[in-house]
């Protein structure tokens, strides 16, 4: 999600395919049933990775999602954070 935001801050971020082109990116976990936001965070730019085994997209579910390991949930993600490695490492938890 994209906070429209023009004032100046260090994690203001540009995205041309949005109505509102500068803003604040927040990643969210929201439930699809009743929208209740389970997790989410700021995106504060490019940081040196904690965990380098994963790819940047998977390690972001992964910390997403993290609350609500081991509750047996379907976990649903646009392209740009699906992958095989993702899947392999969602069944790990289960």
């Amino acid at each position: 999600m994209l906070c429209s935001f023009r004032g100046r801050c260090l994690f203001r971020v540009y995205m041309k395919s949005k109505p509102a082109k500068y803003g604040i990116k927040i990643l969210c976990l929201c439930d699809s049933r009743n929208h209740y936001l389970y997790n989410a965070f700021i995106y504060t730019g490019k940081t040196e990775s904690i965990r380098t085994d994963v790819s940047i997209p998977t390690r972001t579910v992964l910390e997403l999602v993290g609350p609500l390991k081991n509750s047996n949930r379907n976990i649903t993600a646009d392209n740009w954070f699906s992958s095989i490695e993702l899947v392999d490492k969602l069944k790990k938890w289960a």
